[in-house]
């Protein structure tokens, strides 16, 4: 039969079928892989951001194991489709690890609800969902007056942890994270009153390995101080840290911004009563497998979440600032 499709090109797949024919490209690519391997002193490892929609899981599964036969250690692949995912992982000859990508904490906390997430998986999620921002009209209708815990902005370290507080202060104080974000021991009498539950025990019941991201462009050094602080003091709950595609140590001024952007409209809000049990129920009728595979198939695809958006104008936008250009600096 016919190779089943060109995409092992770039690979120099060796059989009869496969086109270009070019056992060059598949010698070159091992030894360009061993080169930077011998750089490194230890074998080059990737994790695969998934974007594409169009191409099949099993072309994805064969693309994974001709990677591994040229010395590439695929630890493994992240997407917001988590059933593609999965069927990309039985697809490969090898374990491969799906990371599971979330707009907010509220997304990962429905899916745990709705049995998309299972034990052991790895979960990412927009860190920016973690702070507190003023709630919206709508938000303050359905929840009432939510706790809020300061960051003091100080150069004390925190005995238990050797790390130094989060802090950072924005235009009208310091920033702040949501009770649901802290440790279920870290929150006062009244705060455990209203938070029936944390991402801690979200974490605890599934097992999970979970990280953050942001979106660098829109996130200013204050603001990812205080993230990498908070993550680095909550490690047992934020194993994988903080990822940051960009220079470690290093960020743009002149940006406004927690990191969360736009994605707030698509992201949905935590639940101050849910918490995670044995049997677990989908806490809204959108959060249905069926109806969130609809949204995946259609032309917002990844991006796109059922979420009513009141307040339009709040941080929809975080970019630099025109009367000053974009510098680099080094303070976080």
């Amino acid at each position: 039969a016919a190779s089943m499709c060109g995409i092992f090109m770039c690979l120099g797949l060796d059989g009869e079928d496969s086109f270009p024919i070019d056992k060059h490209a598949s010698h070159k690519m091992a030894e360009d892989i061993q080169v930077i391997s011998n750089v490194l002193g230890e074998p080059l490892r990737l994790v695969l951001d998934l974007k594409s929609r169009r191409v099949p899981p099993r072309v994805w599964s064969r693309l994974i194991d001709n990677m591994r036969s040229r010395g590439l250690v695929v630890e493994g692949i992240g997407s917001f489709d988590v059933d593609e995912l999965r069927v990309i992982g039985k697809g490969c000859s090898c374990p491969l690890t799906p990371i599971l990508f979330f707009h907010s904490v509220g997304d990962l906390q429905r899916a745990c609800h709705a049995n998309e997430v299972k034990k052991g998986d790895t979960v990412y999620f927009n860190g920016g969902s973690l702070m507190w921002k003023r709630p919206t009209i709508m938000e303050s209708a359905e929840r009432g007056c939510c706790g809020v815990i300061e960051t003091d902005i100080d150069d004390h370290v925190d005995k238990q942890t050797d790390l130094p507080h989060a802090k950072s202060p924005r235009a009208t104080g310091n920033y702040s994270f949501q009770p649901y974000a802290f440790p279920r021991s870290a929150l006062s009498d009244w705060e455990r009153v209203m938070c029936k539950s944390t991402i801690e025990d979200y974490q605890r019941h599934f097992n999970l390995k979970i990280g953050v991201y942001v979106q660098e462009f829109s996130i200013n050094p204050e603001a990812l101080d205080a993230l990498a602080c908070f993550v680095n003091k909550y490690s047992d709950i934020y194993d994988l840290g903080l990822a940051f595609g960009g220079i470690n140590g290093t960020a743009v001024s002149n940006v406004n911004g927690d990191g969360y952007w736009n994605q707030r409209y698509m992201g949905r809000s935590y639940d101050f009563e849910a918490r995670p049990s044995k049997a677990m129920t989908p806490l809204k009728p959108e959060d249905h497998h069926m109806v969130q595979k609809a949204i995946q198939a259609g032309n917002w695809a990844q991006v796109g979440t059922i979420y009513e958006v009141m307040d339009e104008k709040s941080g929809a936008l975080t970019v630099p600032s025109h009367q000053e250009p974009c510098n680099i600096v080094g303070d976080f």
